[in-house]
């Protein structure tokens, strides 16, 4: 069966939004109910599990559907939820940024969904743990506690186990996943899903949303994607307009190629 998983941030929402566009995912929706019973849709993203599938049941996707979440590490398939890499530091790494957020003086709020899911953003001088994560820690704040608490967070894991750390002052994000190489977490998790005996077919914009030829994985990009010019010219599809435009195109794409192969 065809999987197609879609990324949300930069793909189906812009990158840096702090709400949800619904009326620039209508061709979304209309494309993904132009796939029911041919394809299986979800949703691959960072994103923690619960907030994708509030997010997914939004778009109308089938009850259900499939979820790759925390940057692949958590998978919801078939009602089945796994975690790939178990995050046995887990509570010490929350404790390390709690411990630099004392020190720089930073307020607490309680756990917050991400500002594009209906989370507030914070202000300055306060940070937050990000909601619904079982196997990765997110954390929102201001740039510089941000840059300051990923240092710390490199520091503590350099000598004890290989940690992904992607730190994003500039959106106000720290994410930190229990496995070296951040962009890795995706492939491995859309590969093992093709192992599997699925179709995966990925839709994004960054190098994250990369798996190379020869994984059985075919990876389709948006208008303006960051990727380079080898992964453009190895892509499956690149859609000529960005955003969730362009999604929708690449959607319609799967559509017409089911109907030249009389199946999914």
């Amino acid at each position: 069966m065809r999987l197609v998983l879609l990324d949300v941030n930069g793909t189906l929402v812009p990158a840096g939004a702090t709400e949800v566009d619904r009326g620039a995912l209508a061709g979304v929706v209309e494309a993904v109910e132009g796939l029911r019973g041919r394809a299986q849709v979800g949703l691959c993203s960072d994103s923690p599990l619960r907030s994708l599938r509030d997010f997914g049941t939004s778009l109308g996707l089938a009850e259900g559907f499939p979820v790759v979440a925390e940057n692949g590490n958590v998978t919801r398939i078939g009602g089945v939820t796994r975690v790939r890499v178990p995050f046995p530091g887990l509570a010490e790494v929350r404790a390390v940024i709690a411990g630099t957020a004392t020190e720089h003086g930073l307020r607490r709020r309680g756990e917050q969904e991400s500002p594009e899911f209906g989370g507030a953003p914070v202000e300055p001088g306060v940070w937050a743990f990000g909601a619904g994560r079982v196997a990765s820690v997110a954390v929102f704040a201001e740039g510089s506690f941000v840059e300051a608490a990923g240092r710390r967070v490199a520091e503590w894991a350099a000598d004890r186990a290989p940690l992904a750390v992607d730190s994003s002052p500039a959106h106000g994000f720290l994410g930190v996943h229990p496995y070296p190489v951040l962009r890795s977490g995706k492939a491995a998790a859309l590969t093992a899903l093709a192992e599997a005996g699925w179709e995966p077919v990925m839709v994004g914009d960054t190098m994250s949303d990369w798996v190379p030829p020869g994984t059985g994985v075919r990876c389709g990009f948006v208008g303006g994607a960051l990727v380079t010019a080898e992964v453009r010219a190895a892509a499956w599809a690149l859609a000529r307009s960005p955003g969730a435009e362009g999604v929708a195109e690449l959607l319609r794409r799967i559509a017409e190629e089911a109907d030249e192969r009389g199946t999914v």
